[in-house]
């Protein structure tokens, strides 16, 4: 998804950016490497996509994957070419240009300001290809939307094209409207002008992940914390999906909050056995022990055991589960104490 000002996390909780993004709507049949992307399973969706590209290194679909893939995973070089060789491939399907597009977003992050003007030029470009194609790309128009409220005006940022942009997509799909119109609040409005969309988009029926757990990590924001109301958000995701890590890190988070021992140990079994390539929730809880200032020793093995295979794409990296063991021995010096040991595998 586009960037045009640096890393967007609204206080660590509307996760409605990501680094790559995926379309939580398709009108069309998605291959098994598509929904496993959709559904965060990035490692499982790289195994199939490189046997594919492997063996047909031409297939535009195999290329747009990988750019995705790629991306999550965080290589900086790939994606673009794999993305612009999809749509050599195929220029006529929306999502190829799409996703050049996301990854033009991505570069103009680390860019100068300067080269942001003409990436937001050939984004416009790509994003504008892909919605000719298919107005109806409910990701492309998120696309725009992050355009238009993050690139500056000499770029063509605007908030008025920006509100427009939410009423097409709420034409197109309730929750995702809500959304959207949460995301544009977050820029500028108060809590509660967040918080109800939020509210509105996870209520919707059939019922949205995606809405479900933006509404979950916002209740989890320092600033606004809920704890009681994010832990039903929790339940909910589970239920929506016990194949996913994220709600399982929801109440994780949770319980690590609270110091409730006994029931952190269990759901992150009980997350492990259900979804054992992706150790997410052990991540999180130990980030928020580390926040107390609380268990440092539990905090460290559960960094530990995350360390303990690569990390699920868009996850946190191996370098940032160091930095948080580096601040569990700094936490130790400054109070005397001794570990373990923090040495990174």
């Amino acid at each position: 998804m586009a960037r045009w000002t640096g890393k967007i996390r609204i206080a660590g909780a509307l996760v409605l950016i990501c680094e790559v993004s995926v379309s939580g709507i398709c009108f069309g049949e998605q291959t098994a490497a598509e929904k496993w992307i959709e559904a965060g399973h990035w490692k499982r969706a790289r195994a199939a996509v490189e046997e594919r590209i492997h063996d047909t290194p031409n297939d535009a679909l195999a290329n747009f994957l990988m750019s995705q893939i790629r991306g999550a995973f965080g290589d900086r070089t790939a994606p673009l070419a794999l993305a612009e060789k999809a749509v050599a491939l195929d220029g006529r399907t929306a999502k190829y240009h799409r996703q050049v597009a996301e990854v033009l977003g991505v570069v103009a992050q680390h860019s100068s300001a300067f080269q942001v003007l003409f990436l937001a030029r050939r984004f416009r470009k790509e994003i504008d290809a892909a919605l000719a194609l298919d107005p109806r790309d409910i990701q492309a128009n998120r696309d725009l939307l992050e355009f238009y409220l993050l690139a500056p005006g000499i770029a063509g940022g605007s908030r008025k094209e920006a509100a427009d942009v939410v009423q097409r997509i709420a034409a197109l799909d309730a929750a995702e409207g809500y959304l959207a119109k949460a995301r544009m609040a977050s820029t500028q409005a108060g809590y509660a002008a967040v918080e109800v969309p939020l509210q509105q988009a996870a209520a919707v029926q059939p019922p949205s992940y995606r809405a479900r757990l933006a509404l979950a990590d916002f209740r989890l924001a320092p600033e606004h914390i809920k704890l009681a109301e994010a832990e039903a958000d929790g339940r909910e995701l589970i239920k929506l999906d016990a194949g996913r890590s994220d709600g399982y890190a929801v109440l994780a988070f949770i319980y690590a909050e609270r110091g409730s021992w006994e029931q952190l140990e269990s759901i992150l079994a009980e997350a492990a056995r259900a979804v054992p390539d992706d150790l997410y929730p052990y991540y999180r809880a130990a980030e928020r022990l580390i926040s107390r200032g609380a268990d440092p020793d539990r905090a460290e093995r559960y960094l530990r055991i995350y360390r303990g295979q690569e990390p699920e794409g868009n996850r946190p990296t191996f370098a940032d589960a160091d930095r948080n063991l580096a601040r569990i021995a700094s936490m130790r010096r400054a109070t005397g104490s001794h570990g373990e040991g923090v040495t990174a595998r």
